[in-house]
């Protein structure tokens, strides 16, 4: 096929275009470029690339292509906050429009990536897509949005799918320290330190970055390489929790399987300042995608994030000083803003000393 990445270049996005090249299809990419810089600098080349904003998607974008994947977003709930709009703008509105777009051009399929934040707060039991949401942040309130608007755009001839991922962790050639279970590896390896919130005692599901790519590859599989209408009507507009149920865990859990793996990591406890705890069940995924198994689970992915400071990561997380080299995604975009590389609303400034 013949398929439109928006946010390839992102953490998820440059894990699952290899893995679409591998599988012989074509990647037309679209990326604003936000975090080019950085993850040149982990690599150790910056190479020109050309880049868009997913706000200014235009029908000559999408031509010729078989499916969209949308992972374009302001990607976790502390970049959502730097502007309420900018979230909506980008995660929402800009999904919707693509959307439409992809319909009105007869794009078959269309992925959207999702997340089991949009459960929110603290509560009992394991959550599947029949429960109620409870967004409590800006971004996770911009993915019930787009949700919404784009899946009510399902009939028999366009095929949109929500996936809601769990909290993804893993190595990526666009890494995050931001996410939790990375995070917890790098500061134990870095430091000899973890820092938890509270007790620890919140629920989190998660998924490595690979599983998760993999997940969308299942979808395209089965919704847009066959004529538009025929055995897709059962996929056309659902919701799926995306992940595996034995790796639904308390962060507590994790910490201590860092200390496992690193033995002398200390741990301290901090007042805890998020009370969003959710498990969640994954059966409807797996009823519909039979023999989707785990590649890695949380102890494989913090083994694999220390493994990779050790051999790449660890000189331009060095040089960064107590910063994240642009893998902390929130003090990456609040330092380009400074600089006036972007602009409140996120949008590149002429003069962007960034290249991209």
């Amino acid at each position: 096929m013949k398929i439109f990445l928006a946010g390839n270049r992102g953490y998820l996005g440059s894990v699952l275009e290899r893995q679409l090249l591998r599988d012989g299809h074509e990647v037309i990419g679209l990326d604003t470029g936000f975090f080019d810089a950085a993850v040149g600098a982990a690599a150790g080349t910056a190479p020109p690339r050309p880049r868009k904003d997913v706000r200014r998607v235009t029908p000559e974008d999408l031509a010729g292509c078989d499916a969209v994947v949308n992972l374009a977003a302001l990607c976790n709930d502390a970049c959502g906050e730097l502007s309420v709009a900018a979230t909506h703008q980008i995660n929402a509105e800009a999904s919707v429009h693509l959307a439409r777009q992809a319909k009105a051009l007869g794009i078959r399929s269309y992925v959207l990536a999702s997340s089991c934040s949009v459960y929110g707060a603290a509560r009992d039991g394991e959550l599947t897509e029949e429960d109620a949401v409870a967004p409590e942040t800006a971004y996770a309130a911009s993915k019930v949005r787009a949700e919404h608007e784009v899946l009510r755009l399902a009939d028999g001839t366009f095929t949109p799918v929500a996936l809601r991922f769990a909290t993804l962790f893993g190595d990526s050639p666009s890494f995050r320290s931001d996410l939790m279970v990375n995070r917890i590896a790098l500061t134990a390896g870095r430091w000899g330190e973890i820092r938890m919130n509270g007790e620890g005692l919140l629920w989190r599901p998660l998924l490595h970055v690979r599983d998760a790519a993999r997940a969308v590859r299942r979808v395209l599989a089965a919704t847009g390489d066959r004529p538009a209408g025929t055995g897709t009507a059962d996929l056309a507009g659902e919701i799926f929790n995306v992940g595996f149920a034995d790796q639904n865990h308390r962060i507590v859990d994790v910490v201590e399987m860092a200390r496992a793996l690193l033995p002398g990591v200390t741990v301290t406890r901090t007042p805890a300042q998020d009370n969003r705890s959710y498990a969640v069940r994954f059966d409807k995924f797996h009823t519909a995608f039979t023999g989707f198994r785990s590649t890695a689970g949380a102890a494989d992915g913090l083994r694999e994030v220390v493994d990779a400071y050790r051999q790449r990561l660890r000189r331009p997380l060095s040089e960064a000083g107590d910063g994240w080299a642009g893998t902390d995604r929130r003090e990456w975009l609040l330092a380009r803003r400074a600089a006036g590389d972007l602009d409140a609303d996120f949008h590149w400034n002429a003069h962007a000393s960034v290249v991209a």
